[in-house]
């Protein structure tokens, strides 16, 4: 899939995401630990909290946010600049008593030679990170215009930071 500027068609972006999540399911689930997850993109929960998806795990239900990317970038994006009411950010700093917000961001990465790049993000812990950002006026210089999105490169984030799960996967 394309990114920023150069999103793909809004029904076919659709298409693409529900093909890449039938088939990598299996790894979705094992990353999560979960017993089941659903896809549920294009509904007011996506739209308003950036849930695509819900996963059963230890009984009960959490909201995931997922990306698939045709491309290994070695970063994670937050789609729209702060200043848009539907910024991925303001979603991420919400708290969760008051709003249904995912509990994971999950992107699934492609690569050559048939491995995978996945990246899981505890979104409750980055966004302490994030807040961290804006206070210290930091967070303009992760946007990147020609995207559309705030992009966090994984070399540049700090090694302590215990959020983020990145790995290799062989497929």
């Amino acid at each position: 899939m394309n990114r920023g500027n150069y999103n793909l068609d809004y029904s076919k972006g659709f298409q693409i995401e529900q093909n890449k999540f039938e088939q990598y399911k299996p790894i979705l689930l094992e990353t999560l630990q979960a017993k089941d997850i659903e896809l549920i993109t294009r509904g007011m929960l996506d739209k308003i909290s950036g849930l695509d998806a819900t996963a059963l795990i230890d009984g009960l239900v959490y909201g995931i946010s997922l990306r698939f990317r045709n491309k290994d970038y070695n970063s994670f994006t937050l789609n729209r600049h702060i200043s848009d009411p539907y910024s991925e950010v303001h979603k991420w700093l919400k708290p969760n008593e008051t709003n249904m917000k995912p509990i994971y961001y999950i992107q699934i990465n492609e690569r050559l030679g048939n491995s995978l790049r996945l990246i899981r993000v505890n979104i409750e812990a980055f966004s302490y990170y994030l807040q961290y950002l804006i206070k210290n006026k930091e967070l303009e210089g992760f946007y990147r215009e020609h995207l559309l999105a705030y992009e966090f490169p994984l070399d540049k984030l700090n090694p302590k930071y215990k959020g983020i799960l990145n790995t290799i996967i062989n497929s």
